[in-house]
């Protein structure tokens, strides 16, 4: 039995050991750059003092290149295959030590990523891969496109610029900004929004304030927002061809949400 329970942790460690890539001190960093091509990354924090970058398949085909510059932790994923038709995605799981605080820029391709547990400004341009963030405190600067980004629990400003992403997010502290095309944008328990928009697809909104001029705004579709009783703002409402339901009377200030569609209903609700 006792050889038994040795030879099975001995699996472990050769485990751990075969998938750990890069260790690094973390401290003296600031800023983590991280660039590829045809990955799956996910960030999380752990309870650990180093950075590790973590390669989980294709094992036998290392691809990461690592370089430090003063403050400045850089990685290289690059998994372009030339002459090579299915292209598949090499994983990787970054292990942020817990309660620092890194300012993150992440540029890839045809890339799914991944973040829970973060606290820094990230900063992320992808394309054609998911993108999935919560429990992050700090901004967020985001552009993708052609597939879903998903953002909950995130205390910090957000902005948005994608196509063909459907965007969905919950429970966030900040301004909220969101552009996307095609896709339907849903968003529950925002503290506060500033420009929204989409285009042939529908826009759900529920959240608690406004920044100053902020706007709703889609095309041939529906439009349906939530907001508090006691909401300081009014409403600007335009559109072709639109039915307007609102649950509010005018109030007596200059503050206003502009909100418009075409071929659409428009629905102004409390929550």
């Amino acid at each position: 039995m006792k050889n038994s329970v040795f030879f099975f942790f001995f699996l472990i460690l050769i485990n751990i050991a075969a998938f750990s890539n890069e260790v690094i001190n973390s401290k003296g960093t600031k800023i983590i750059e991280i660039k590829g091509q045809y990955i799956d990354l996910t960030i999380s924090s752990y309870g650990g003092e180093n950075i590790i970058l973590n390669q989980l398949s294709d094992k036998n085909n290392p691809i990461i290149k690592t370089s430090i510059r003063e403050d400045i932790l850089q990685y290289n994923l690059d998994n372009h295959k030339k002459n090579s038709f299915f292209k598949i995605k090499v994983k990787f799981n970054l292990l942020i030590p817990q309660n620092t605080n890194f300012k993150y820029f992440i540029k890839t391709t045809n890339s799914s990523i991944t973040v829970n547990g973060i606290n820094g400004k990230i900063s992320i341009d992808n394309s054609k891969g998911k993108v999935t963030i919560d429990n992050l405190v700090g901004d967020l600067d985001l552009m993708n496109s052609n597939k879903d980004i998903k953002l909950s629990n995130i205390v910090g400003d957000i902005s948005v610029k994608s196509w063909f992403s459907r965007v969905t997010t919950k429970d966030t502290l900040g301004i909220l900004n969101i552009q996307t095309t095609h896709k339907k944008i849903k968003i529950k328990n925002a503290e506060k929004i500033g420009d929204i928009s989409t285009s042939n697809a529908p826009i759900s909104a529920e959240f608690q304030s406004i920044t100053s001029d902020s706007k709703i705004v889609t095309s041939n579709h529906s439009l349906t927002i939530k907001i508090p009783e006691n909401h300081n703002f009014n409403f600007s409402i335009f559109g072709d061809l639109i039915y307007v339901k609102n649950e509010f009377s005018k109030l007596n200030t200059d503050n206003f949400l502009i909100i418009g569609t075409s071929n659409g209903t428009i629905k102004i609700e409390k929550k």
